[in-house]
């Protein structure tokens, strides 16, 4: 099950804490940060300049949101593992247990060496469409890439732990999941 709305906080860029003193908590006081979902005049037009599919943290690891930079700000997807709910042109952006299962292997498939493939496809590229409803998402580039979010879960990997499928629970809504931030330093 999916799980959508969390209370976020971001530093205080103008509290920050110095690094020897911050081991691995936040690099600046925390604030409190309650985005509103985006609009689509917010985002269509815009480059991508970087993606990140590590954003987000809780001092000891991460959620996994997935994020865009777009200038200074990034479209961050705050799913949980969002890598793993999207596809790309019908590939999986993220399946950590692809081998295990005889799946194709995913756009971004180990961080650790930097195999990742949908940078090449997106960096540069300006959304042309994005679609936010309550259990689905679509975003489509100029080169006609597109990330998506299905409202059904047959296309996305089970939960590896549980084997349960990945799927929204009925009050989750993904459109409050969707939202600028000025930074991918989101503590949850």
């Amino acid at each position: 099950m999916a799980h959508v709305i969390y209370d976020y906080e971001i530093p205080d860029f103008d509290q920050p804490i110095p690094a020897n003193e911050r081991g691995l908590g936040p690099s600046g006081r925390l604030r409190p940060f309650a985005p509103p979902p985006i609009s689509v005049e917010q985002v269509i037009g815009r480059t991508v300049e970087e993606i990140c599919p590590y954003v987000g943290t809780y001092g000891m690891g991460g959620p996994g949101f997935f994020g865009l930079r777009l200038g200074s700000e990034w479209l961050v997807i705050a799913l949980w593992g969002a890598g793993e709910w999207m596809v790309s042109q019908g590939r999986c952006v993220q399946d950590s247990f692809h081998d295990n299962y005889g799946r194709p292997r995913p756009w971004i498939y180990r961080l650790a060496d930097e195999s990742d493939e949908l940078s090449a496809q997106l960096v540069g590229q300006r959304v042309r469409s994005i679609d936010v409803r309550l259990h689905s998402l679509r975003i489509v580039f100029e080169n006609d890439v597109d990330l998506t979010i299905e409202e059904t879960s047959e296309h996305r990997p089970l939960f590896e732990g549980t084997k349960e499928p990945r799927q929204f629970a009925d009050d989750d809504d993904l459109r409050r999941a969707v939202f600028l931030a000025p930074t991918i330093e989101i503590w949850v």
